[in-house]
């Protein structure tokens, strides 16, 4: 029995050790975003967009917006910064015993 191969079992390869071998490129493949695919057929020409702000009026807007956003994230972390190198915050005093029998 020891003669026999065995079955049901594919001979298995130690791996491969040392320098890959990759096959020779050939030509240059094409982006993903030009790729044609089921769904979507290359002769259909791409919708017009739905919103255009030929003034430009909204992206200032936003970005006034944003840096305003960033002008306070930043002097929040200044405060932060501020407070933590400013040492350790004190207890606070206590206060006097009116009877005059304070727990020393």
């Amino acid at each position: 029995m020891p003669d026999e191969p065995p079955t049901g079992r594919a001979p298995v390869r130690p791996p491969s050790r040392g320098r890959a071998r990759v096959g020779r490129a050939v030509g240059k493949a094409r982006l993903p975003a030009d790729e044609v695919t089921g769904l979507i057929r290359s002769d259909v020409p791409p919708a017009a967009p739905v919103f255009v702000d030929p003034s430009g009026a909204r992206r200032r807007r936003m970005r006034w917006a944003v840096y305003v956003a960033g002008v306070l994230l930043v002097l929040v972390l200044a405060a932060v910064w501020a407070s933590q190198l400013s040492g350790p915050a004190a207890p606070p005093a206590r206060p006097p015993c009116a009877s005059g029998a304070c727990p020393r």
